[in-house]
């Protein structure tokens, strides 16, 4: 019989602490969606949806930096979960760096995942606004 990790008493589980923290960012409760992710994370710190949600929470309360670092968690532990280099958060990941004025690194995402997706309008158009914004041609 396996041995399962003790949980306290008022633990939801990762699945209703992510709707939670998902709920409360939706009604801009920022702190304490924040505080949820953060309790998501320290039962399961390799879960990508909540690093994920965590970036947007603090990206929303103007802490950039720090939503950088965990949307960038998010990408490493989607990519050990699904043994592959996709990830919902790339592109946040991408606009944010834009967002930051980290153009270059921002063009460095973008045409990964364009490799990855090169017939992705969404993102081909981002390429042609973020082209015409710079000045440059494609």
């Amino acid at each position: 019989m396996p041995k399962h990790a003790p949980r306290p008493q008022n633990w939801q589980g990762v699945k209703a602490g992510l709707a939670a923290c998902a709920r409360l960012l939706q009604q801009g409760d920022l702190y304490s969606a924040e505080i949820a992710s953060r309790q998501v994370l320290e039962f399961a710190p390799m879960e990508g949806k909540a690093w994920h949600l965590l970036g947007r929470i603090l990206q929303k309360a103007n802490r950039h930096s720090e939503a950088l670092e965990c949307f960038t968690s998010a990408e490493n532990a989607y990519a050990r979960h699904h043994h592959t280099q996709e990830s919902p958060a790339s592109i946040r990941l991408a606009r944010l760096l834009r967002d930051q004025g980290e153009h270059e690194q921002a063009h460095a995402v973008l045409s990964l995942l364009l490799m990855r997706n090169p017939n992705d309008h969404i993102l081909q158009q981002l390429r042609q606004t973020w082209s015409e914004e710079d000045g440059q041609s494609i």
